[in-house]
């Protein structure tokens, strides 16, 4: 699995040296995480987009409406900064494993709305929401209300990462000789150990994974970090943003604190 864990100066170095590298995030939710169950999780997504006649999965994110999904703004912006549209683009919910998902399955994207105060050069306000042609299904995940109770010990990120980074990953390539793509095709999950946000330098609008046997690699960016309530209802509390990325011997994930934008995404899903 993977995130986008990679330190900011990491994680734009990773995707200057990829071939897509504007797709190719250094980020995965966990590089020995185990394989998840879209039963237990059917509102993961996962965004691709057309590259030579092939998908080419990019990024994570969740369902939380019947057309909108939630994930990073980062995934829509190329090294340089450029935004990237919406031309192309297309996502699948509930999958298990991509290499099964028809090509009928896959919901393309009518809109990208990135967080206005998004900042490529931090990461900052690391945001964005895609509004989807149709309908791509009833089981959603709920959003982190605005004002939380204290963060817990623990929680679940789920993605699609990579189980490589760094050279590995730049020159993976596929059958046909195209850029592979940076992810596990089998959806994955961790369980990750939160952290003060200060012991990683992290934003209050923010929330920071430590070190642990499980941890991110290249491809998650997006990804959801979920909690779950006491009703058992899912709960997305984060983001895959940015990070040190799978090769480092500590590896922290910081993941963009979606209760701070709770007000925010509300507003975009109700056309305001």
């Amino acid at each position: 699995m993977s995130f986008p864990s990679t330190s900011a100066a990491r994680n734009r170095a990773g995707r200057a040296a990829a071939a897509l590298a504007a797709l190719l995030l250094p980020g995965s939710a966990a590089a020995q995480a185990g394989p998840a169950d879209t039963v237990r999780y059917p509102y993961v997504a996962a965004l691709s987009r057309s590259s030579d006649g092939e998908r080419v999965y990019f990024c994570a994110g969740a369902l939380i409406a019947p057309r909108w999904i939630l994930t990073a703004a980062h995934c829509f912006h190329s090294p340089g900064g450029s935004r990237i549209g919406r031309e192309g683009i297309a996502v699948e919910v509930g999958a298990s494993l991509l290499r099964d998902v028809p090509r009928q399955a896959q919901v393309a994207a009518a809109r990208i709305v990135v967080h206005p105060d998004y900042r490529p050069d931090s990461q900052a306000n690391d945001i964005a929401l895609v509004e989807l042609e149709e309908e791509a299904g009833p089981l959603v995940a709920a959003v982190a209300p605005a004002r939380p109770a204290a963060d817990p010990a623990e929680a679940t990120v789920l993605g699609f990462g990579s189980f490589y980074e760094g050279r590995l990953a730049a020159n993976a390539l596929s059958r046909t000789g195209a850029p592979a793509a940076q992810l596990s095709d089998r959806l994955r999950q961790a369980v990750v150990r939160l952290v003060d946000p200060a012991s990683c330098a992290a934003a209050a609008s923010q929330i920071c994974a430590g070190a642990g046997p499980e941890t991110d690699c290249v491809g998650d960016s997006g990804g959801p970090l979920v909690v779950e309530g006491a009703d058992r209802t899912d709960r997305i509390a984060g983001i895959v943003s940015d990070g040190s990325g799978c090769a480092a011997a500590r590896p922290v994930t910081i993941y963009t604190r979606v209760s701070a934008y709770a007000d925010w995404i509300a507003a975009t899903l109700a056309g305001r």
